[in-house]
């Protein structure tokens, strides 16, 4: 599944990046310009950053660890995917901003020697479905988090990914894989490849979370953009 997901986010990932962005330099300026706009989601619970160890997990394209570095933060992504690494370091260069930008499955982090290095680890948005084991992936996180510091997760709510998305498995409780196309900025676009996706419960996070020795201060949930009547998205904060 790793593998696999691997290289369905490396086919055609940077060229996806400019057509939802733009340049790396058209990117950045925009950046620059509103660095608070691009953290938005994210501010309202992690305060002032400026000097804030931080970890942005799964980081993708590197918006937000350039915006969060733009506001003093120094931050580190750790990704598997190659071609998300040389969008995100172009954006940093051209923001004039430095980022460390790690090539590496998360579960496989320990050959990095970060343990407890982190103020701060920041998850956001398309993280969790990625992953078949979600205790051992918040084992590796608790190991990158020092004591007292904070996980950030904002993600998609259960209920809007399994039962609203469109590939399904409108059923909340259903435990397999489902296949889907990568996330595609250009929707008329070709497909970048499938994906295998596990969809969890938000009782199956909140335990993972818990039995890993986060302890758990905070849970908003967010409605849909497109249907306030459901639940589209959740933010939980746990201490280390």
């Amino acid at each position: 599944m790793t593998e696999a997901n691997r290289k369905a986010w490396t086919a055609g990932r940077y060229d996806a990046w400019r057509f939802a962005f733009g340049e790396a330099a058209e990117a950045a300026d925009r950046i620059v310009s509103d660095p608070q706009h691009v953290v938005r989601r994210l501010s309202p619970y992690l305060g002032e950053v400026g000097g804030k160890r931080i970890c942005n997990v799964q980081g993708s394209h590197g918006r937000i660890a350039v915006a969060l570095a733009l506001l003093g933060a120094k931050v580190q992504v750790i990704d598997f995917s190659e071609e998300n690494e040389r969008f995100a370091m172009d954006l940093a260069k051209a923001a004039d901003v430095s980022i460390d930008y790690d090539v590496c499955d998360i579960l496989e982090v320990e050959r990095l020697d970060l343990p407890h290095k982190f103020d701060v680890l920041v998850l956001e948005l398309g993280i969790l479905h990625y992953h078949q084991d979600l205790s051992a992936f918040f084992g590796v996180l608790r190991r990158l988090t020092r004591d007292g510091g904070m996980l950030f997760l904002n993600e998609f709510h259960p209920v809007q990914r399994k039962l609203f998305w469109p590939e399904g498995p409108h059923d909340y409780f259903f435990d397999g894989l489902v296949e889907g196309d990568v996330p595609n900025p250009n929707a008329d676009g070709p497909s970048l490849g499938m994906c295998a996706y596990r969809f969890w419960t938000l009782g199956e996070v909140v335990t993972a979370i818990v039995e890993n020795n986060f302890t758990i201060t905070r849970l908003d949930e967010h409605p849909e953009m497109g249907d306030r009547a459901i639940p589209g998205t959740f933010t939980l904060l746990a201490r280390a």
